[in-house]
């Protein structure tokens, strides 16, 4: 990550603790060859994306990943500079050390935590988170009152208006209590049961245009029956014309092929004579000489020859017959096989799409179970710390507070992981002032170090408008000896004039008290139990006897 976007207590950042490139103080810091020093991941960026060029003015020396170094002991000097939360400007008030940033930024109320709603990119703070989800992304997974589908709230218009569970009226015949399915079948030209659909008649292809509601058309036919009738009859006319028609085609072209068979019969027994006729011929003249013997034999020999061609074109006719019937007989079979194939690929195709359907479905119904459970795990959270709040909070005016783990709290308070914390808030009535208490348990100002130090703040309630102000009640610190001996006690009257006791603006006014509450020293007395079972008790008393 890039540097600590954050605001030092005392005053700006020594620039040694400042990346070269990103100018935030350092996080993981690294040293380069040439003496400066990069956050982990502008290092990363310089040697990727800049090709290693060193970004100092004046310098533009060329750093590579293996001259690169961790710098400790810049970051331990870095993890222990007091800071104050980068969220400070939204209003955290939280006050520690660097080391300890990321720790408190991961429950911070005033993070700004993105949306976890799929599609919703709004960052919002952590405290408002839940409200968020609640009511105003418009993300958020809704349900249709109608079919029960999950959909982001910003669909949801849409999605009514194409619910096939929603309730529609046919517009054709007024009937009501149907889905916008049951409608689509209502008025099904086949196969729908609404009086008032509108449909051609049964005449039509006789020539009938006309098209009236459904409940009308046996009307229809008793008003059209001479109509119906005469459109029959010059239909049937016209198919009689056109078969009469269709005949005398017939009788021609039968005509005509008697005529051509008659003429290819003429000619095969011409053709017959001719070659009978030659016959006579070449036997007739055999009987003649040498010279005419060897004519005849040569065109003997010749006829011979040209019948053995068309003996072998005849055979190999026949055989090329039998290879097409083999070839013709294997195409079909390929056929029929290729069929059987495509179609059980259209159905493992057709039932493909049909499991994915129901896989995407079910990761839809489980993303939306998984937004579901987030809300109700953040509603819980809020559930658990409003009644813990209500358990501990006081009406009258007096605040017990239990400080348990004090050792621990006390520790966090001297290395400065924790330097004070907030008591529960309580009231002077249910309708009165709202009013907290803040401790230092290592000191605070003049205390610093020395003292415990307590203050009292004012917070702003539901009933402020109701209220006098500025607050001008009596206000007593009581540290409680648990064995009952000594307790210590401190007063002290509002200064009216004081903004710490003026109507709050914001969520608390600024704390005020007593620094120098109780010596350090004291706590560790063996004759007094103001810490015992590493438990402190601390009671705070609002005077209301003139409220």
């Amino acid at each position: 990550m890039p540097g600590y976007s954050v605001k030092l207590q005392g005053g700006r950042a020594d620039l040694k603790y400042l990346c070269t490139s990103c100018g935030l103080l350092l996080c993981e810091p690294k040293q380069t060859p040439c003496g400066h020093r990069y956050c982990q991941s502008c290092v990363e960026e310089l040697i990727r994306s800049w090709g290693g060029k060193c970004k100092a003015r004046s310098c533009g020396e060329v750093v590579q990943t293996q001259d690169v170094y961790p710098d400790k002991a810049i970051e331990r000097e870095i993890l222990v500079l007091a800071i104050f939360c980068s969220n400070v400007e939204d209003g955290c008030k939280w006050e520690g050390v660097v080391r300890h940033l990321l720790e408190h930024l991961s429950e911070c109320d005033y993070e700004k935590i993105t949306c976890i709603n799929a599609g919703c990119k709004a960052t919002i703070c952590r405290k408002n988170l839940a409200n968020h989800l609640q009511s105003d992304c418009e993300y958020r997974p809704v349900t249709c009152q109608w079919c029960e589908e999950i959909t982001p709230h910003k669909e949801l218009k849409a999605h009514k208006q194409t619910c096939p569970a929603a309730p529609v009226k046919c517009d054709w015949c007024s009937k009501k209590g149907l889905t916008r399915a049951q409608l689509e079948k209502h008025q099904n030209p086949e196969t729908g049961d609404c009086p008032s659909m509108k449909i051609a008649c049964s005449f039509e292809h006789m020539g009938c245009k006309d098209r009236m509601e459904k409940r009308q058309f046996p009307e229809h036919l008793k008003k059209t029956v001479q109509n119906h009738l005469s459109m029959t009859n010059t239909y049937v006319i016209c198919l009689a014309t056109n078969f009469e028609q269709h005949r005398q085609k017939v009788e021609e072209s039968r005509e005509s092929m008697q005529i051509l068979l008659v003429r290819l019969e003429k000619g095969i027994k011409d053709a017959d004579a001719k070659i009978i006729e030659i016959e006579s011929k070449l036997s007739s003249d055999q009987p003649q000489g040498a010279t005419s013997s060897g004519g005849n034999k040569t065109l003997e020999n010749r006829i011979e020859e040209e019948r053995t061609k068309v003996e072998e074109l005849r055979r190999k006719i026949a055989a090329w017959e039998t290879r097409v019937g083999t070839f013709e007989g294997i195409v079909a079979v390929l056929n029929r096989e290729i069929e059987k194939c495509s179609s059980q690929m259209e159905a493992y195709e057709r039932q493909r799409r049909q499991d994915r359907e129901i896989i995407e479905t079910l990761e839809r119904k489980v993303r939306s179970l998984e937004r579901i459970i987030a809300l109700k795990d953040v509603a819980l959270a809020e559930q658990d710390l409003r009644i813990q709040t209500l358990e501990m909070t006081s009406y009258d005016g007096v605040l017990t507070w239990k400080i348990a783990d004090f050792t621990r709290k006390r520790h966090d308070a001297i290395t400065g992981k924790t330097a004070s914390f907030y008591s529960p808030c309580f009231f002077t009535s249910r309708t009165g002032y709202k009013m907290c208490a803040r401790v230092y348990l290592n000191g605070d100002g003049m205390g610093k170090g020395t003292h415990v130090s307590l203050f009292f703040v004012v917070m702003r309630g539901h009933y402020d408008g109701l209220l006098r102000w500025p607050f001008r009640q009596k206000v007593s610190f009581m540290l409680v000896d648990q064995n009952n001996r000594e307790n210590v006690t401190d007063a002290f009257r509002p200064d009216p004039t004081s903004s710490s006791f003026q109507r709050p603006t914001s969520d608390m006014n600024i704390a005020s008290g007593c620094p120098l509450f109780v010596p350090l020293s004291q706590l560790e007395s063996s004759s007094h139990g103001y810490v015992k079972d590493d438990t402190m008790l601390i009671r705070v008393i609002v005077d209301t006897s003139d409220l």
